[in-house]
């Protein structure tokens, strides 16, 4: 089993300098004791789980926060102070606002009807009243970015609504999440209009693309669907000609997750071979994000010192990932500029 670094103040003070996060799914982000708290007061059985260390062996389960408007404030809050621990930031949270919702059937409500009152509009306002929160007491700015989800393309259209009318509430972009079901699979047509159409209206855009799909489907999200960004997008390096086109010529960002790559095995577990090894040679426009850290036990620091240790990333080569980030953030250009700045004065001295 692969585990994580441990992280103390050696690796703070290698990593001293301000850390921006690009991919992290705000539902995959949720203290293990919250989940314990939440579960207990409402009678939430978590496959037996009992203490953090069962939780860790089960997966993430979203029932705790499903349709509870308190609860999701506070995990969205408790991020931004996390978020804070680990020297980052800025950060961008992704998630579906109708799987947290509990006004919208789908398969996580376990078959029972719908019958809730907090519709996914509510769910991105609780989730900006945390945020708002966290930056106000910890000083770490977040935005919102909307998830559409393979197989749930009924939603994509009120996404796509949301993030034009919720701009005011943080939301800065959205995304498709979900699993590919075969390497060069095509994303369904409705979610290729919307990309598109959110293109038109000036919306930001970002696709999860090359992590269990092949490079096609890379392709497909930049060529059709205008992402600006790809969540994970290791197997675009499978097509040399898309790879030297997409990464290095036109230096569409790429969000790599290091640790998440290996667990859920879109990346082979050897080290130094892996992608991101070649994205630095390459000069390719990249930045380290931890995923789902509830999922996986990890934080931004453990990434960072994962990248230094195991694939072979200089510190000048992270700090530079913190400056592709920003400059690959979904930030206006007023508030991008001085996050910027922040970080190119804090280029570390040591490589």
């Amino acid at each position: 089993m692969v585990c994580p670094p441990v992280v103390n103040k050696d690796v703070q003070d290698d990593f001293n300098f301000p850390k921006v996060e690009l991919h992290l799914h705000l539902d995959g982000s949720i203290r293990y004791d919250t989940i314990l708290d939440l579960a207990q007061k409402k009678q939430i059985d978590l496959q037996g789980a009992k203490t953090v260390d069962e939780l860790k062996k089960t997966c993430c389960d979203p029932r705790t926060c499903k349709g509870d408007k308190e609860a999701i404030e506070r995990i969205a809050y408790e991020l931004c102070e996390d978020q804070n621990k680990n020297g980052v930031v800025y950060f961008e949270a992704r998630y579906s606002p109708h799987f947290l919702c509990d006004t919208v059937p789908h398969h996580l409500s376990n078959g029972e009807p719908a019958t809730g009152k907090l519709t996914p509009r509510e769910v991105i306002q609780a989730v900006k009243c945390g945020l708002d929160r966290g930056e106000a007491k910890f000083g770490v700015k977040a935005r919102s970015i909307l998830c559409c989800i393979r197989g749930f393309e009924d939603w994509n259209n009120e996404i796509l609504e949301l993030a034009t009318t919720m701009r005011e509430y943080g939301v800065v972009a959205i995304d498709v999440a979900g699993c590919a079901h075969g390497a060069d699979e095509q994303y369904e047509e409705s979610v290729v209009r919307v990309f598109q159409e959110a293109a038109k209206r000036g919306i930001h855009r970002t696709v999860h693309a090359g992590e269990s799909g092949g490079a096609k489907e890379v392709c497909i999200a930049i060529e059709r669907m205008k992402a600006q960004r790809i969540g994970h997008g290791y197997r675009l390096i499978l097509d040399e000609d898309a790879y030297k086109k997409h990464a290095i010529e036109e230096q569409t960002h790429l969000e790599g997750c290091p640790y998440s790559s290996v667990m859920t095995g879109s990346v082979e577990l050897d080290w130094p071979k892996h992608p991101i090894g070649r994205w630095v040679k390459d000069g390719v426009n990249f930045s380290l994000s931890t995923d789902d850290p509830t999922c996986f036990d990890n934080s931004m620091l453990s990434e960072l010192e994962l990248a230094k240790n195991e694939i072979g990333l200089s510190i000048h080569d992270i700090w530079k990932c913190q400056l592709n980030a920003a400059r690959s953030c979904f930030l206006p250009d007023d508030e991008k500029k001085p996050l910027i700045q922040a970080i190119i004065k804090a280029e570390p001295k040591k490589n």
